[in-house]
């Protein structure tokens, strides 16, 4: 199939092909990412990365964020940085962890498996 029809089936909503992210995307157990005071749950979480919604700061695509993050219901805030990998006008981001806190990760590798 050539380069242009991939694309016109990609667009068509068609799949031709594997899923070409790197880390496999879970949406339990919920994880909160706090940035600026506020708590963001997260639409999907990966090792290497995730997605949240609502989030009404001012950050470009290629930024950097701080913040922290824990399981729902845990205690912990665990600090995380981030590059901001895409945004949607509605407060969309997805993320790619620069900083991920080495119990958060050896946690999510443990359920992920």
């Amino acid at each position: 199939m050539s380069f242009f029809s991939r694309l016109l089936d990609h667009l068509r909503g068609g799949t031709d092909g594997p899923e070409m992210r790197l880390s496999a995307r879970m949406d339990a157990p919920l994880l909160i990412i706090e940035l600026g005071g506020y708590g963001h749950r997260t639409r999907d979480w990966s090792a290497g990365g995730a997605c949240i919604e609502g989030f009404a700061g001012e950050v470009e695509v290629g930024g950097i964020l701080s913040g922290h993050l824990h399981w729902a219901g845990d205690k912990r805030r665990l600090a995380f940085t981030a590059e901001v990998m895409r945004r949607e006008g509605n407060g969309v981001l997805a993320l790619r962890w620069l900083d991920l806190p080495l119990a958060i990760q050896q946690e999510m590798e443990a359920i992920i498996g």
